[in-house]
């Protein structure tokens, strides 16, 4: 009579004693409170809809979200991801996609970075590749190359280096420095690699909805510098949730006319396009050359 007594108060013990795995167990990511109150939290459920609120209270494996229309309660393990959304993007209690591509304009450089882990790979023309990564939220690095035909691929295109610093980075300034180190494998003589490029400094003014970019650099070729610089000026102007105007020019040395070019950029919450022209300003007859570029971020 003993034997089976003991047991029982030997298995009550030990599951008093043992904490409920499961409940340690959920799975999910964490529901913080947003101590923020202008900004917002944009989260996306696991039946892939997505609620944009505030969490203000959490207990045990819920939380209490406040939205513009009322107030809702979420179990973790219904929550797929969270992620922080900036009042800035915010319109109307509406929330607009940050552009996937903001460290461009069309081609050229802004002073915004990649942040550390971020990266995108884009596709101009159809036949220019490039890809950039941040290292840290100070340090991208990236390359290019041309995608022409040819019957010694690796051989007759152009490849590139670019590597970009951050110096300094606000919300609404941001300057960096940085250089287009770039080869043509098919124009080396023997044993000799022929290097060209531009070392460039740039600065962006303004926030995610309108900013005004202003670049210059030098040019070198084989080791020997340019001794004029080139200028860029360029401005971006978010039109609506998924669409924003971009600008880009270019003024070369020795050259009085000015190489212009405006368009729009499609913005997604992963990937943009961008559509628009570009033309020679002093010409005659003004033509257009359209430009199309895409660009997909990770």
């Amino acid at each position: 009579m003993r034997s089976p007594y003991f047991a029982f108060a030997f298995a009550c013990a030990l599951g008093a004693a043992t904490p409920p795995a499961a409940a340690a167990q959920v799975a999910g990511p964490v529901l913080a409170v947003l101590s923020d109150t202008s900004a917002r939290q944009l989260i996306k459920l696991s039946d892939g809809s997505t609620v944009l609120g505030r969490i203000t209270q959490t207990w045990g494996d819920s939380a209490r979200v406040e939205l513009m229309a009322g107030v809702l309660i979420l179990r973790r393990s219904t929550v797929a991801s969270i992620r922080l959304v900036r009042a800035s993007s915010i319109h109307d209690g509406t929330y607009w996609p940050e552009d996937p591509n903001a460290t461009r304009l069309f081609f050229g450089p802004t002073g915004r970075m990649l942040k550390k882990g971020e990266g995108y790979l884009a596709n101009h023309w159809l036949f220019f590749m490039d890809g950039y990564a941040g290292i840290t939220d100070r340090f991208t690095i990236g390359g290019a190359m041309t995608l022409l035909p040819s019957d010694d691929f690796l051989k007759n295109n152009i490849y590139f280096i670019s590597p970009k610093v951050a110096i300094t980075q606000s919300d609404n300034l941001n300057t960096a420095v940085g250089v287009w180190l770039g080869t043509a494998p098919f124009s080396s003589d023997a044993g000799s690699v022929n290097s060209f490029g531009i070392a460039y400094g740039v600065a962006t003014w303004g926030g995610p909805d309108g900013a005004v970019t202003l670049g210059g650099g030098y040019g070198f070729a084989e080791g020997k510098a340019a001794r004029n610089p080139m200028a860029m000026f360029g401005a971006t102007r978010r039109l609506s949730k998924k669409l924003s105007f971009v600008t880009e020019n270019w003024l070369f040395p020795n050259v009085d006319r000015p190489l212009v070019s405006l368009g729009l950029r499609t913005i997604g919450e992963n990937a943009s396009w961008d559509l628009g022209g570009m033309t020679v300003l002093g010409v005659g007859t003004t033509v257009f050359v359209p430009w199309i570029g895409v660009a997909w971020k990770f």
